[in-house]
């Protein structure tokens, strides 16, 4: 099939072999080796087709630029600029494989026409529809191979101005290759450069021209004075149509950007942030090069840990805690002590409470208040605890004259504002209690075996519990009404802990996996197989991450959005009963009943 480049043309298919249109008469080989095959789309000032390059043996498939005829002054002249500048342009960022090469430039019939090299594959939104919406790794994927390649345009001092999924081509495999070829560094490619803006040192003079896709635009591209930033705008915009599969007209709200409620799984919150940061409204809040957003991807997801610091115990570990500003580690044991320690200032751990301020049983738990001012330890004594660091002293216990629970206190967590402290016991229940009162509020108890974990929800609205049934329930927050039952596990669930976003809820099992769970819909999202009994889990507070500690003192590590196993260590010579990250999440604590308490720090990120 043959196509008439004539704009007037009412009927501009003909039969292969025609070399004049059968309905306009013009000619149809363009500089007489140029045959245009199909449209394929076309914009405000010009329009693109299929060709094949019929001076060449293996007549290569080529895209014929088409710009239409001005019919103004004012027309005339900006065609003509875009024209040359997309020449210019193409000329010089078609070096880089990954942009279409300039293959000729000329004007005939009055019309102009760019000639460029054909990129086969096909765009990110045709993808989209064919495929569905993409998952967080394959959107960090992306990322990682589309960056580099607009750090390329913008080190040209060039604008693109019009970044989208129909302007984002995927490269096909390799003959003979195999899926592994479709994440090459090089097989995305970046088309569209009719709208791009060179970065000059002279002065603007008038008013700059509006270009790009309104849905995709940033609001300095829109007042007609884009900067770096604005690609990387709507190089956002498209990351996030790409994961709800929703257009962008959707997914703002006035000034808001919500597409998280449009999203079929939750992502990271640390991808999360990056999103939300190039999608800020003031480019100045912004990152400001691709070189920044890479540098955050690289340190995204730390994949080597080294332990930098031990501290010896002298006695079983049962569990760690960090307090919020990272500089005190407590550590609880099975000599019924309470330990401080200060990473970087000495290996010798402090002792907290005496004889008779102390518990009488193993300390089995232990949470710092958010601001940092108290200790509460849980105990096989079935006491509760309430400690003033400033003083080092016991300031009260939970409850009145009678224990607060008829068996071990095996596990304790905090709500966000540290009111309200949910404790977890053998004796198969659950209390709520009041920490500024010290009473109890709440009892849940529908649980058929023993409590052996218990976490609230960042957001502070839920608790979570894993039992000896094998079950993990939510519960409401500060009612204690049950609202959901989760089942699955073979064996009893140990660990229990939130994402930083309260969307996702891990479980960790003697039956020797994680199980992860969507908050919202109880959905099993997947489950992580680990070497042994898990008997401890954390999410990280900063990274895609979580790590499980076993019965056989190593600890694993995965994304947990993908499930992707990252890295194994053999961290400890005895069970993992413990491991917490600080605020920041560049380090994580362990502890064992080898009797030591690890600190392990982040050596590298990236994929």
């Amino acid at each position: 099939m043959n196509h008439c480049l004539n704009p007037a043309c009412q009927q501009p298919k003909n039969p292969e072999g025609n070399k004049f249109c059968q309905t306009c008469g013009s000619k149809l080989l363009l500089r007489d080796h140029y045959r245009a095959l199909k449209a394929m789309g076309s914009s405000t000032y010009s329009r693109t087709f299929l060709a094949v390059d019929e001076d060449i043996p293996s007549k290569p498939f080529c895209v014929i630029k088409q710009f239409f005829p001005p019919r103004t002054v004012s027309e005339a002249q900006k065609a003509a600029e875009l024209f040359q500048r997309e020449a210019v342009q193409l000329d010089r960022l078609g070096q880089n494989p990954q942009i279409p090469r300039l293959l000729a430039y000329f004007e005939q019939d009055k019309h102009q026409y760019l000639i460029q090299e054909f990129m086969e594959g096909k765009n990110l939104g045709e993808e989209l529809q064919e495929s569905g919406a993409f998952s967080e790794d394959q959107i960090f994927t992306f990322l990682k191979q589309i960056l580099p390649l607009l750090h390329f345009v913008h080190s040209n001092q060039v604008i693109h101005r019009d970044i989208k999924p129909a302007n984002i081509i995927r490269r096909p495999p390799v003959a003979g290759g195999d899926s592994s070829s479709q994440s090459r560094s090089d097989s995305l490619l970046l088309v569209g450069f009719s709208a791009v803006k060179s970065i000059s040192n002279q002065p603007q003079v008038g008013n700059a021209t509006i270009i790009g896709s309104p849905e995709y635009t940033a609001s300095e591209q829109l007042r007609g004075t884009p900067t770096f930033a604005s690609d990387l705008y709507s190089l956002a915009v498209t990351c996030i149509e790409l994961l709800t599969q929703t257009s962008p007209f959707n997914l703002r709200h006035g000034n808001e950007w919500e597409w998280r409620q449009y999203l079929s799984r939750p992502v990271s919150t640390a991808l999360g942030k990056i999103l939300d940061k190039l999608l800020q409204d003031k480019a100045s809040q912004r990152y400001q090069s691709a070189q920044e957003v890479l540098q955050d991807l690289e340190t995204l997801q730390p994949r080597e840990w080294k332990s930098v610091e031990t501290f010896a115990s002298g006695s079983r570990i049962r569990c760690v805690a960090v307090s919020p500003d990272s500089q005190m580690v407590a550590s609880g044991s099975e000599e019924n002590r309470i330990q401080l320690w200060y990473p970087g200032r000495g290996k010798s751990g402090e002792q907290l409470g005496n004889w008779l301020s102390g518990h009488s049983g193993w300390v089995q738990a232990l949470v710092f208040s958010p601001d940092g001012r108290l200790l509460i330890s849980g105990s096989c004594d079935r006491s509760l605890k309430v400690w003033d660091l400033g003083m080092g002293k016991l300031l009260r216990s939970l409850g009145d004259w009678f224990a607060p629970h008829n068996g071990w206190i095996n596990a304790i967590a905090l709500n966000p504002t540290g009111t309200i402290l949910g404790s977890g016991s053998t004796d198969t229940t659950i209390k709520l209690w009041n920490i500024s009162t010290g009473k109890q509020f709440a009892t849940l108890t529908e649980h058929q075996g023993t409590v052996e974990s218990v976490a609230i929800s960042p957001d502070g609205k839920l608790l979570a519990s894993g039992s000896g049934d094998r079950t993990v329930k939510l519960w409401e927050l500060p009612t204690g009404k049950a609202v959901a039952t989760f089942t699955g596990h073979q064996d009893m669930v140990r660990s229990v802990t939130f994402s930083p976003d309260s969307q996702i809820l891990a479980s960790g099992s003697r039956d020797n996996t994680i199980k992860l769970w969507q908050v919202n819909s109880g959905e099993l999202l997947g489950s992580l197989t680990h070497t042994d009994w898990i008997e401890a889990v954390a999410f990280s507070p900063q990274s895609p991450l979580i790590v499980g500690g076993t019965r056989n003192g190593a600890i694993g590590f995965w994304n947990p959005y993908t499930g992707e196993a990252l890295n194994l260590v053999q961290a400890h010579s005895a069970s993992v009963t413990s491991v917490v990250f600080p605020p920041n999440g560049r380090a994580m604590i362990s502890g064992s009943v080898d009797g030591t308490i690890k600190l392990w720090q982040a050596i590298n990120g990236g994929r």
